[in-house]
């Protein structure tokens, strides 16, 4: 060989081995809704703000459909399925019991980006050094729009006695424990069954569901009535985190771009599309003749006091788990929703 292809050689072989300076990261991110979802604009201007902060060397992309059923998600991103994604803190309270603080009853005052920012604010402060969810990186989250109690007949739901008088469908956790509490016939199951149920008549009332959801499930020509009820009962919270062997191995620079961009700015983002799809939705509602009525102040009083067992469950596990005041830390919490819903 020739003492110049010798040189080039050299030069190939010291290339290959040190590369660039920077290698650019192709990072997957599960979303579980549907792509007309509207979370999915969120995401992807989130994504194409990664990239710019980190001159296109952070690509986030997002597969067509979700890679697991929602409550796998967050074995899914731990096990390098997927490189990020969020689950519903349903899924994992009772393993991750900070995650389900802003889901603890009458916390929402119906302003989803004031609960979204509270929520990963109040999970950051209190619960992210002390809380180790195996394998992810918790970096933000968000909060859905506050759940409606709902009338199928059409005679409205006015009292506890019209409740009791109901076959309820209630959404899992701190709603279907509070209706039990209150010795109501209900059916508890997920979100997904609802337009079923209703539609054969299997229930006659619902709690549990968004003006979105409820539009966006086709529960909508099966809705008759709605109680405005604020601080609503419960909004779901779901937590985004990233795989933390893909965490901890990029560079420092690109792990603070995603994490100036995640936190609190995009729970907020986040809430605030919430707000418009739950605002857009309720104007639909309307348009098809369901009422909207406030909650009678007897039926708020029971759900109120039905739903303190859940509430003081709550604070019994985080102080045995962690030594927190969760009680405090859910009257904390509330005033910190209001004075940010009230700005």
């Amino acid at each position: 060989m020739t003492t110049r292809r010798l040189a080039f050689a050299s030069l190939l072989a010291a290339t290959a081995l040190t590369g660039p300076a920077v290698a650019g990261t192709e990072l997957s991110f599960n979303i579980l809704f549907p792509q007309t979802h509207f979370a999915w604009p969120v995401f992807q201007a989130w994504a194409e703000d990664v990239a710019a902060a980190t001159n296109g060397e952070v690509k986030i992309t997002f597969p067509p459909q979700s890679v697991a059923p929602p409550p796998g998600i967050v074995d899914a991103v731990r096990n390098g399925v997927v490189d990020a994604g969020f689950v519903f803190n349903g899924f994992i309270g009772q393993q991750f019991p900070g995650t389900m603080l802003t889901q603890m009853p009458f916390i929402d005052l119906g302003n989803s980006e004031a609960m979204s920012v509270a929520f990963w604010e109040s999970y950051a402060e209190s619960f992210a050094s002390v809380e180790n969810v195996k394998g992810v990186q918790m970096v933000s989250g968000f909060h859905l729009g506050p759940t409606y109690l709902c009338s199928t007949t059409d005679t409205p739901i006015t009292t506890r006695d019209d409740l009791k008088s109901r076959r309820v469908w209630a959404l899992p956790g701190t709603i279907a424990e509070t209706l039990k509490t209150m010795d109501l016939a209900i059916t508890a199951s997920p979100a997904v069954q609802l337009q079923e149920l209703t539609s054969r008549n299997t229930v006659d009332a619902h709690l549990g569901v968004t003006m979105e959801t409820i539009v966006a499930f086709g529960v909508a020509p099966y809705t008759k009535s709605c109680l405005d009820m604020s601080p609503a009962l419960q909004s779901a919270s779901f937590s985004i985190f990233f795989n933390q062997r893909t965490w901890d191995r990029m560079p420092a620079e690109h792990r603070a771009a995603i994490e100036k961009l995640s936190g609190s700015a995009l729970a907020a983002r986040l809430g605030a599309a919430t707000d418009a799809a739950d605002d857009a939705a309720r104007a639909k509602l309307e348009s098809m003749g369901v009422t909207f009525a406030p909650m009678d102040q007897g039926l708020l009083d029971a759900m109120r006091a039905a739903s303190d067992g859940v509430a003081k469950s709550w604070s019994d596990a985080v102080q045995k788990a962690y030594g927190i005041d969760g009680m405090a830390l859910i009257e904390a919490t509330r005033a910190r929703v209001a004075a940010a819903s009230s700005n």
